[in-house]
């Protein structure tokens, strides 16, 4: 009360509120005040998402007395700003299916699990390879969600032939990372994750010796020997 007059009925009102929730109801301790009395007025709100987005929360307000004559009074108005610090992150986690292989041909199905670890709602979410040992064409990645709130998580997937290059090598290495897009500001990039496939070796040979002929009758006639040698394991073999 900086006047000089008891006022009685005090109190406070929000005029203007930016945030999108529901409203804080004030409350007056003290209703009357003598002229130098002060009263401190509250209320609380609860922060929505939609405010997280818009980075600021702003309210004004003014408080209003009776006089013992006269029409009441009304202060000139006053306003706070709270300011939201934007967090926006993510997190990725790569694995495979099957993590082994024994033969060309084999379909590997890769998984990133992206979740938004931070404050603020991304959009454009994708997963990216950015090193890839196999030999054959890499995978495609796709996300059935690409809008995530804080805290939402999608599964991006894609799948992957493997090729003989590949069992030879002895394993497929995939590592990658997402992105998504906060409300204002760059788009932020999860730290890389990989995923590796291991392709077990199991080397072998067949051999099928065989004559032609099969009986001789003289001395002089010719014997050719033949081995039919088949590679039947899952690895390429050389100097056979």
């Amino acid at each position: 009360n900086t006047g000089n007059s008891t006022l009685t009925g005090v109190s406070a009102t929000v005029t203007a509120f930016s945030g999108t929730g529901t409203p804080p109801v004030i409350s007056c301790p003290v209703t009357t005040l003598a002229p130098g009395a002060s009263t401190t007025c509250t209320g609380t709100y609860t922060v929505t998402q939609a405010d997280i987005e818009a980075g600021s929360i702003t309210n004004t307000g003014t408080a209003t007395g009776t006089p013992p004559t006269g029409p009441p009074v009304t202060s000139a108005p006053s306003s706070t700003t709270v300011t939201v610090t934007a967090a926006p992150s993510l997190a990725a986690l790569k694995t495979s299916s099957p993590t082994s292989v024994t033969a060309a041909g084999q379909t590997v199905t890769y998984s990133f699990l992206v979740t938004n670890t931070g404050n603020a709602t991304l959009t454009g979410v994708s997963a990216t390879d950015t090193a890839f040992s196999g030999t054959g064409t890499p995978p495609v990645i796709s996300c059935p969600v690409t809008t995530l709130a804080p805290g939402a998580s999608t599964t991006c997937t894609g799948t992957y032939t493997v090729t003989q290059a590949d069992v030879d090598a002895g394993s497929i290495t995939n590592t990658g990372t997402a992105t998504g897009t906060p409300p204002s500001g760059p788009a932020v990039t999860s730290d890389p994750s990989s995923a590796t496939v291991t392709a077990t070796a199991a080397p072998s040979l067949a051999v099928l010796k065989t004559a032609s002929p099969t009986s001789v009758s003289a001395a002089g006639q010719i014997v050719t020997y033949s081995f039919a040698v088949t590679n039947t394991g899952n690895s390429t073999l050389t100097g056979v």
